[in-house]
């Protein structure tokens, strides 16, 4: 109450302390009877009157006296109210308040049932009074008055004196220069950012973890988990299971408030083969009468469920609601969320993962099992979601991003994109914008999977050498050859991985072998002799194709799936068996430039990724789903797509009119990767924003994560510093990295982007930058090369980099201190908290 106080007078509200002398042990409501408070003095003195006593002390501009009968402070006036002894002689003279009295309201019953209307008026100000509340006719309470004034129980002396208070309260609120609020702009004056981003930090400190068994909050390797998410009080997922989904994989439960008992019987069954049940109760009541909305079948259900299940409780109620419940000994985490609001929502199901740390304390004793004070505290190792503020970014300049995305949509350098803004392991900005085609049919949602393209180096490959680095499986100022055996006496043999992993070890940038498979009779040479060595070029294709209709090699390809054509590379079309084992060949008998230095290649990260296999016993997807993505929780990164997901959740690529003569959909678009079997070292991944978040994240938290380390601190730095920081080469081991000289323009990232930060792009518009200095985390998902990938508006426009940039720019100075409330004196009475 004290700080609630303060907060309110810091802001120029006239805080008022109720219901004097002390409303909180009662049976009866008082606007409809007058209660009974029967305690003694001591007791009174002791529980009662403390905290106004605290807060008179610390300049409370006003009090509330109440409607009840007291007898041990007044023995004669049954209503307090109306009690001299109480208001006078206890609040103001004994206690010493110089505030503002209110009378509680005049048409109260458990007043009017004593006086008549007016009458009551009188008999308050006579009490000691100065405001009176709800005076029901004011003509009569006037005439009252005049007539108390002429008995002499009031003097003039006793009006001058609390209309001088209320005057003096009117001057210290500036109410002498008042100026009318502007309705226009209402709604946003009174709802300002910064009262969100309290209100929101409030609900965040509160919620309160009761109970951890095992240290099971937040949880932990979730590849071992299956859970279900029971809402209890409702019909349709609420915002509590839409956040605990971010996190994981989880099947959704509801049940209705009033479902009967057989409902909840049939529901058991259901959650059989589940290990881990998460338990909440919404549609709570605020009344104890009505148990908070608690009813005789969620008690039975819970206590049933919990003699079987591991269960995590979450209450969205009061927590007095606990009480209720049976067996919550057997429940392995409990939550207090005290209300079923939006933020109490979104926050507990952070807190239950790790989005948030939890720092809440039971304010009240529930039963000896809960008493007051309880609550544990557990810790943030997973990316949380907040307000901009919340990590010191601008809400108005982040949200400039919508522009930039929506005129790039405007301009046709893609038809959509996904883009998220993580700061301080919380993600505040999480958008989808347009369509997955220009015909504009389908509009773009954050869990659909874009081609993440050359992404794949830093989300599959990368991660997996770092790991067997960590092992000691490999080293990477080791040669090729002495990890993977394919390469042994060829002229790979002696390449340093390192210098691979930062596109330095004299490799082609790029070798199309899905021309390979063209039978080169059936077209003309000399045009494919110049574009050969180039990467795939639509125009040069288009031309080919119109040019000769070439013709595929016979044998390579089938239109029907079989034993000897098992790969699928698109719609009705499938690969040779053994195919893959060609085309490793043919790169590792590929010619070395003769010239030194940096020069990006898909090739070495091909070799990678089949070394990963080598090395590990398990293929590329395999090992990256077991160590990595299960465990994070991302279950939407992964190759091969159509065997995990609806094709209508993944965003189409190109209309490939040269190799595969169709819209590529669900299978990858690099042509090499798709003849690989869609599984490759250098692209091949698919997935949305927020999953590559938690993978992203995990590299800014030094390779930790929901409490489990993927990678050591030492490697993350190593791998993501510059390889060869002597040279012209700004690569770091396997992570692009940001031009290091101030006049080099262009780059993959913006100006503002530190020196420690690090990333990689994608061909089909993608992009993930992570900056530690300023712990800042970027994703960009788009597919650009809708309908083709001629279309370079999307580098020709820099829309990647000038969204990167307003992000920078949305940082505010955290040199300068927090913006502040208005202070004003405390109190106008004399004892104020800022003396």
């Amino acid at each position: 109450a004290h700080a609630f106080a303060e907060g309110m007078q810091q802001s120029g509200i006239v805080a008022v302390g109720k219901h004097f002398p002390g409303h909180g042990d009662t049976e009866t409501d008082s606007h409809f009877d007058l209660p009974l408070v029967s305690h003694s003095f001591k007791r009174l003195d002791s529980i009662e009157l403390f905290p106004f006593r605290r807060l008179i002390n610390s300049g409370l501009g006003g009090i509330m006296v109440s409607h009840l009968n007291v007898p041990a402070l007044d023995s004669v006036q049954k209503v307090a109210t109306l009690s001299r002894p109480i208001v006078s002689g206890l609040l103001k003279d004994s206690m010493g308040f110089k505030g503002l009295v209110f009378t509680d309201a005049l048409n109260m019953r458990g007043i009017r049932k004593f006086y008549a209307k007016g009458v009551v008026d009188a008999k308050a100000l006579v009490a000691g009074n100065d405001v009176l509340l709800f005076t029901e006719d004011v003509p009569v309470a006037i005439k009252e008055i005049k007539l108390a004034l002429k008995r002499g129980d009031l003097s003039w002396d006793h009006i001058n004196e609390k209309c001088l208070k209320i005057l003096k309260t009117k001057y210290w609120l500036n109410l002498n220069e008042y100026k009318p609020i502007n309705q226009n702009k209402l709604w946003s004056g009174l709802n300002t950012q910064q009262g969100f981003i309290l209100r929101r930090t409030l609900i965040e400190k509160a919620i309160t973890v009761v109970k951890n068994d095992d240290q099971l909050l937040p949880l932990k390797r979730l590849d071992t988990l299956r859970i279900a998410s029971v809402a209890m009080g409702v019909s349709i997922r609420n915002r509590f299971q839409e956040y605990l989904g971010r996190y994981t994989d989880v099947d959704f439960f509801q049940i209705e408030k009033n479902a009967s008992i057989e409902s909840y019987f049939q529901l058991l069954k259901k959650l059989d083969k589940y290990n881990l049940i998460i338990v909440s109760k919404h549609n709570s009541d605020l009344r104890v009468t009505k148990k908070f909305g608690i009813t005789n079948q969620t008690i039975e259900f819970l206590a049933e469920l919990s003699k079987t299940k591991k269960v995590i409780f979450d209450l969205f109620a009061n927590p007095y609601g606990l009480d209720l419940y049976e067996g919550t000994e057997r429940l392995k985490g409990i939550l207090v969320s005290y209300e079923d609001t939006r933020e109490a929502q979104m926050s507990s199901s952070q807190i239950i993962f790790g989005g948030l740390s939890s720092q809440g304390r039971l304010p009240v004793t529930v039963n000896d099992r809960f008493p007051v004070g309880t609550g544990f505290e557990t810790r943030h190792n997973r990316l949380g979601f907040s307000l901009p503020e919340q990590v010191g970014l601008n809400t108005l300049k982040l949200n400039v991003i919508d522009s930039i995305a929506n005129d790039a949509i405007k301009k046709k350098a893609t038809p959509g994109c996904q883009i998220l803004v993580a700061r301080k392991g919380k993600v505040v900005f999480n958008k989808s914008y347009g369509h997955m085609t220009y015909s504009g049919k389908v509009e773009v949602r954050n869990p659909d999977i874009y081609d993440l393209a050359s992404l794949t180096k830093i989300t599959a490959t990368l991660p997996a050498l770092m790991q067997l680095s960590d092992e000691g499986w490999i080293n990477v100022d080791h040669s090729l050859g002495e990890y993977y055996s394919k390469a042994k006496g060829t002229n790979k043999d002696s390449l340093i991985l390192k210098k691979i992993l930062a596109h330095e070890a004299r490799l082609l940038s790029y070798k199309p072998f899905h021309w390979e498979a063209v039978d080169s009779s059936s077209f003309n040479k000399k045009l494919f002799s110049r574009t050969y060595s180039k990467r795939y070029s639509l125009k040069m294709a288009d031309k080919l194709y119109v040019d000769r209709n070439y013709k595929f090699k016979k044998g390579i390809f089938a239109n029907e799936k079989s034993e000897d054509y098992p790969v699928q590379i698109a719609d009705k079309m499938f690969i040779r068996k053994g195919y893959h084992d060609t085309i490793i060949n043919h790169l590792l008998a590929s010619e070395l430039r003769k010239s030194k230095g940096y020069k990006y290649s898909d090739l070495g990260f091909i070799m990678m990724g089949e070394m990963v296999q080598e090395v590990s016993g398990e293929p590329l997807n395999k090992y990256v789903k077991r160590h990595l993505y299960n465990i994070l929780g991302a279950s939407s990164l992964g190759y091969l797509p159509l065997k995990r997901f609806n094709r209508d959740r993944i965003v189409p690529t190109q209309n490939d009119k040269f190799f595969r003569k169709q819209w590529i959909k669900a299978h990858v678009h690099d042509p090499t990767a798709a003849m690989l079997g869609g599984v490759s070292g250098h692209a091949g991944m698919f997935g949305n924003a927020g999953d590559l978040a938690k993978l992203a994240q995990m590299y800014l938290q030094e390779g930790t994560y929901g409490g489990e380390i993927y990678i050591s601190a030492e490697t993350m730095k190593r791998f993501s510093s510059r390889a060869y920081p002597d040279s012209e080469n700004r690569r770091g081991i396997g992570f692009d990295k940001p031009f290091y000289k101030l006049n080099e323009k262009g780059g993959p990232t913006c100006e503002q982007a530190s020196d420690q930060s690090f990333g990689h792009t994608g061909f089909t518009g993608t992009m993930i930058w992570l900056d530690p200095k300023y712990d800042l985390l970027y994703i960009f998902l788009s597919n650009r090369i809708c309908p083709d990938e001629s279309n370079s508006k999307l580098m020709d426009l820099d829309v990647r980099t000038k969204i990167q940039e307003q992000i920078y720019k949305s940082i505010i100075d955290e040199e300068k201190s927090d913006p502040e409330f208005t202070r004003v004196p405390f109190s106008p009475f004399g004892k104020g908290m800022f003396n």
